[in-house]
């Protein structure tokens, strides 16, 4: 309701363009490259035998890895969105494509550099919330299975599942990667120099804003999640369904594409 009174209907859109460009390329790239990692740790790094028995752990290495990936591209759209969100008087009205520009031109030295400023943040914030986003979609998809089998018997109900075990998966992740996510948010909108996400930046955040700023804003945070990360996985498991692709055929398509190189 603040927002609202202070910055009327506008307010909720702030960063919209970025929000909405950096997430469609996160998604576009991390769940495809989630599966590759998953599906190259079990079959070409690891024996099956030892990639089943510590499927939590490669559940977690390739969703860092995907993390990571998806965090190149995110990283300028990330730094704008930040922008836009904590100074809207300045960045608002010349849109993506001129706060890029203004981010990569303020610091004559670093250049485009800029735009990455806040990398290091955004892959442990990444790293931490994909990881676990994966891990806890995998459980949550497992209990939901072994507890009613009957739910893998249709598409509507098998994508239920995944819709209902993104949300919980969202919301989780939040909550883990809630203060790298403060952290970053602190970095891009003081303009620190190195991007850094170590202990004197979380000290001095804490110094002028108190503990309770690294989980500011969770509650709204694990509701956007939870929403964001549901529909990425409910669209990534319907455009599979309806193309008709399954794990064996996208492991035979991975095999193909290792073995040709």
């Amino acid at each position: 309701m603040s927002i609202a009174k202070k910055e009327g209907v506008q307010g909720f859109t702030l960063g919209a363009e970025a929000t909405i460009t950096g997430y469609f390329w996160y998604g576009l790239s991390v769940y495809p490259t989630y599966t590759f990692s998953k599906w190259y740790l079990s079959h070409e790094v690891l024996t099956s035998a030892y990639a089943t028995a510590h499927l939590d752990l490669v559940v977690l290495i390739a969703g860092a890895t995907a993390a990571v990936v998806a965090s190149i591209g995110l990283a300028p759209l990330e730094a704008c969105r930040i922008r836009t969100v904590s100074e809207p008087e300045v960045y608002r009205d010349i849109g993506l494509r001129g706060t890029l520009q203004v981010v990569a031109e303020e610091d004559a030295t670093m250049g485009w550099k800029s735009l990455y400023a806040g990398l290091p943040s955004l892959l442990i914030r990444q790293v931490i919330f994909g990881s676990i986003k994966f891990l806890a979609f995998e459980r949550c998809c497992d209990a939901f299975f072994i507890t009613w089998p009957f739910l893998r018997d249709a598409t509507i109900t098998s994508l239920g599942v995944t819709l209902a075990a993104g949300a919980l998966s969202g919301a989780l992740s939040s909550v883990v990667s809630q203060p790298a996510d403060s952290v970053l948010t602190y970095v891009a909108k003081n303009k620190c120099e190195n991007g850094s996400i170590g202990l004197s930046t979380v000290a001095t955040m804490i110094e002028n804003d108190g503990a309770g700023s690294l989980f500011r804003g969770l509650g709204s945070r694990c509701i956007w999640a939870s929403a964001i990360i549901s529909g990425q996985f409910l669209l990534y498991d319907i455009f599979r369904t309806a193309l008709g692709i399954n794990t064996d055929d996208l492991s035979q398509v991975f095999a193909f594409v290792v073995h040709s190189i």
